[in-house]
């Protein structure tokens, strides 16, 4: 089946203030004194305009400052955005396995998917995209489900067959205690309402779930080599910016305790980064440039990856947690 256009998305327009909320107190700790960060721009989707990053001089959570609303993070997003892809199942042929083994081997190879170790059971995916994940884990034997806010995305998944709620996850109103293991896999960071999703997921999940969140880390080594070029600064799609530290404490005053903290990086923040950082002023793409599209840049970039996840001051962290 063709898929159907929804609607026609229409450019952000962020010189609108009703699509702006100031906040005038830290949204984890409640302190109201923030410090600057230099001006950011949308290097990956090319959203116009320079966008304000604060740092709470309290407990140190970045967010943008105004906060984007829900209405204007949902025309933030280009049609071709990674996650809106048609799903597929990982080929499991030998050749493909083989293939996979070397680049590991070579460490330059994809940062690793996170399945649940216990047995299946009921998983939600939020930010599922078109659910490519959840084709894989439904695979697998999982009654896999998702929520995802672009209408466009989840009617891709739906059309193969997934189940995937188009819109918020508190509008999907699941029942109490649904959950095995939810997911929320590089989306966490793009909610502006962070607290109340918690407290949703802490309604649906069952007791003994697990919450796995998996994030970038404004605490890692390239975020702070490269600042407002860090390839996962991301204004304004990204509207927080966590570290362990503030991750942590955010989980804990909603109910969760941490079990742990991983990191799971690729050359992108280093590699990446540094291709912005040459790119800044002649309006290439990242993803364009001599530095990025060199494999020995790949593998150098996958090598120093793997050894600040070591030392634990990766660029993307994956949190795992339970109820309390």
């Amino acid at each position: 089946m063709t898929t159907q256009v929804l609607r026609q998305r229409q450019p952000p327009d962020f010189s609108d203030p009703t699509l702006w909320k100031h906040l005038t107190s830290c949204p984890l700790c409640g302190a109201s004194v923030f410090r600057n960060l230099p001006l950011a721009r949308d290097w990956h989707y090319g959203n116009p305009g320079l966008f304000q990053i604060v740092e709470c001089e309290s407990c140190r959570l970045n967010f943008l400052n105004p906060m984007p609303t829900l209405e204007c993070l949902a025309t933030a997003y280009p049609q071709d955005y990674y996650a809106y892809e048609a799903p597929t199942v990982i080929n499991p042929s030998s050749a493909s396995r083989l293939h996979r083994t070397i680049r590991r081997l070579l460490l330059y190879s994809p940062e690793q998917l996170k399945y649940p170790a216990t047995q299946p059971g009921i998983l939600l995916d939020i930010g599922c995209g078109s659910g490519a994940f959840l084709a894989e884990v439904k695979s697998r034997g999982w009654d896999a489900k998702g929520v995802e806010l672009d209408a466009n995305a989840a009617l891709r998944g739906r059309e193969a067959g997934l189940d995937i709620f188009s819109g918020t996850i508190d509008a999907a109103h699941y029942p109490s205690s649904s959950f095995d293991y939810v997911r929320s896999r590089h989306s966490f960071e793009h909610i502006h309402n962070s607290r109340e999703v918690l407290r949703e997921i802490r309604r649906i999940i069952k007791p003994g779930g697990t919450l796995l969140i998996e994030v970038p880390n404004v605490a890692g080594l390239a975020a702070r080599i490269f600042g407002r070029y860090w390839w996962y600064l991301c204004p304004p799609v990204h509207t927080f910016g966590y570290s362990p530290a503030t991750l942590s404490r955010l989980l804990a005053q909603e109910g969760f305790q941490v079990e742990t903290v991983q990191y799971n990086s690729t050359y992108a923040g280093l590699v990446g980064s540094l291709q912005i950082y040459l790119n800044r002023n002649n309006g290439k793409s990242p993803e364009k440039g001599w530095v990025i599209e060199n494999r020995a840049a790949k593998v150098a970039g996958y090598r120093v990856a793997r050894l600040t996840d070591t030392f634990r001051c990766g660029d993307v962290m994956e949190v795992t947690a339970r109820p309390v």
